[in-house]
């Protein structure tokens, strides 16, 4: 059966709409490293830089107790939203993977804290920085990374409803809220690492508030509330472990050397290490 030509031209529409937005969300929070990265530094010293490193590795290996789940939505939410009567299923489907996500959440957040002195004390080679300083900021990159990874799963539901210019705005906003409010903080309260992250803290509370909001304001009405429906798990877990394998393997591949060398070199060269990685990667969005 061929498709009418207007609802042709409202998808490629859709799609071109779709595209730009995701570009320019990539290209906005590239540029957010790019300027802030240099003015962090500044203020904390390029340890810190390499406390920050530390978390950005800490959370792509969290990362992978996602276990597909936010790839899982986007699809689902993709398919449901163009079946007849599936708007029950579809708010079930979200109430379901969330629940499930924010148990693995906070499962995340209390490992993270609980190997913090371990990390602290047997792991980094500060210089600089004193252990206590260390150990405090690992602490607080657990509930960051605790409340920064439900993001990705609220995102994949958006992106499955084709809410990609939502999704970018939310994402240019809040970027530049991260960016811009912790240098005010670094400047105008407490120039430390600590401070940093305390900060990500109530960014990461905002973003979780907003994208969940969104997801769920998006979602079509269903004839009764969104309940956890254990049947619904059975028709995707194969998608999820494939996924999930995806994802272990990407993990490896990228965040092996980082692992490595955050034992084998000091927190200072670290820092550079990082420094000279997270250039690469925001240069790279360019090209």
């Amino acid at each position: 059966m061929a498709v009418p030509q207007k609802d042709t031209e409202k998808i490629v529409d859709l799609l071109k709409k779709n595209i730009a937005a995701n570009f320019a969300g990539s290209i906005w929070q590239s540029l957010m490293a790019l300027i802030f990265i240099p003015i962090y530094i500044k203020f904390m010293g390029i340890e810190a830089w390499g406390l920050i490193g530390i978390f950005a590795t800490l959370q792509v290996i969290f990362g992978l107790l996602d276990m597909g789940l936010s790839s899982t939505l986007n699809r689902e939410m993709a398919r449901l939203s163009v079946l007849p009567h599936k708007e029950q299923e579809m708010r079930d489907l979200v109430r379901t993977l969330e629940a499930i996500y924010w148990s693995v959440a906070v499962f995340v957040g209390i490992t993270a804290v609980s190997l913090s002195p371990f990390i602290a004390h047997h792991w980094i080679k500060a210089g600089q920085l004193s252990g206590k300083t260390v150990e405090q900021s690992l602490l607080i990159m657990g509930f960051v990374i605790a409340l920064q990874m439900p993001a990705g799963f609220y995102s994949g539901g958006l992106m499955g409803l084709q809410r990609q210019v939502l999704l970018n705005a939310i994402t240019i906003i809040i970027s530049t809220l991260r960016g811009a409010g912790a240098i005010l903080i670094l400047w105008l309260i407490s120039p430390t690492i600590q401070a940093f992250f305390l900060w990500q803290i109530i960014i990461s509370a905002i973003n979780i508030f907003l994208l969940a909001l969104f997801l769920w304001r998006r979602l079509p009405r269903g004839d009764n509330k969104a309940v956890f429906q254990k049947q619904l798990l059975k028709g995707i877990w194969r998608f999820t472990a494939g996924m999930s394998g995806i994802a272990v393997m990407g993990t490896i591949l990228t965040q092996l050397d980082k692992v490595i060398l955050s034992k084998m070199l000091s927190l200072e060269m670290f820092g550079y290490y990082m420094l000279a990685s997270t250039v690469a990667i925001s240069l790279g969005c360019f090209f």
